[in-house]
């Protein structure tokens, strides 16, 4: 298994993710790879984890961390940073937690460099960060504007549009029951090779078991778009996501090529990896 989303460093008022936890997590729960991700924005958590940071610790364990880079759009010289940490190895850019518009024009010089680079963006679209409306009109709009980037949706308001009885104030929770009419994150995925979905967080894997048997079948129609990830931003977090999809594959609710695409081969495919 790889995974797509993980963090590392101090992120709150707790104890920090050490490598050797994460490595032992990896471990126990036969995750080979795991993409470590920066934040660099103000919005979201207690303290910064550099990209300095996180190129530190994945040239100490190239061969089980995988470096994304963070640059928050309202410095100077964004593209510029990109470039340079795109030579330095970053392979993808996120998770993105700036609380903009996502259609914001400081956010598309990250769009336009990140699609010239071939680097993959993991948003988190809540209440606070990648701002959008219901319906996530402005996300379709940049998906459609830059058809060459790929654009990696996740977070609670992104995956509530999963049902499209999403209401504005549902934007940072998750919203339960059965999905009754389909909604923006199914259009979406539908729609545009250059749109895709990371199931890691509560956000992703209760969108998924809101409605136990929509869940499968979405598995089953969107396996070439979708990613495993945990989200790991505490030590001794619970990550259902983990048990659920490997339970899945046992019961034979998907596919075994299903679990390679979701755990492991859409994501080699994306980084060149």
């Amino acid at each position: 298994m790889i995974d797509i989303h993980m963090h590392i460093g101090r992120l709150y008022f707790e104890p920090p993710l050490e490598p050797e936890y994460l490595l032992d997590f990896m471990d126990k729960n036969n995750i080979e790879k795991a993409v470590l991700l920066p934040i660099e924005n103000p919005e979201d958590t207690s303290y910064y984890v550099t990209t300095e940071y996180v190129l530190e610790i994945c040239k100490k364990y190239p061969d089980r961390f995988i470096p994304f880079c963070n640059v928050d759009p309202r410095r100077r010289e964004v593209p510029n940073v990109i470039k340079e940490y795109k030579e330095r190895g970053c392979i993808g850019f996120g998770e993105v937690l700036c609380g903009l518009y996502v259609d914001d024009v400081r956010m598309q010089k990250i769009y336009e460099v990140c699609g010239e680079l071939k680097m993959p963006i993991i948003f988190d679209l809540s209440g606070t960060t990648c701002l959008d409306e219901v319906g996530l009109p402005k996300f379709e709009q940049m998906i459609k504007k830059f058809p060459e980037t790929l654009f990696i949706g996740h977070g609670p308001h992104f995956w509530a549009e999963i049902s499209s009885d999403i209401k504005k104030e549902e934007f940072s929770s998750y919203p339960k029951g059965e999905i009754k009419n389909e909604g923006a994150v199914i259009k979406l995925l539908s729609n545009y090779s250059n749109s895709f979905a990371d199931l890691s967080a509560g956000s992703g894997y209760n969108a998924i078991t809101r409605d136990v048997n929509f869940g499968y079948k979405f598995l089953e129609k969107f396996q070439n778009k979708l990613f495993f990830g945990t989200d790991i931003c505490h030590v001794n977090q619970d990550v259902p996501i983990i048990q659920y999809i490997k339970k899945s594959r046992e019961d034979k609710k998907i596919t075994q090529s299903v679990y390679e695409k979701i755990t492991e081969k859409n994501i080699k495919k994306i980084i060149n990896l």
